[in-house]
């Protein structure tokens, strides 16, 4: 969840596609173990992160 909240804060426009395709070229594991991310496994890490605190939710506009 970090690493997720990490890429989203870092760069706040990218996709979950983006941050799968960061997160597999890096080598992070799902949370499964697996090495292919896809985008459910990211949004469900970065719901998470934002419930936490750890990543701003997007602002309505």
């Amino acid at each position: 969840m970090l690493m997720v909240a990490g890429l989203a804060r870092a760069e706040p426009d990218i996709t979950l596609d983006g941050i799968a395709h960061r997160l597999q070229s890096m080598g992070q594991r799902t949370p499964r173990g697996g090495l292919r991310w896809s985008r459910s496994s990211v949004k469900n890490l970065l719901d998470r992160a934002r419930n936490q605190g750890m990543v701003r939710k997007p602002e309505s506009a």
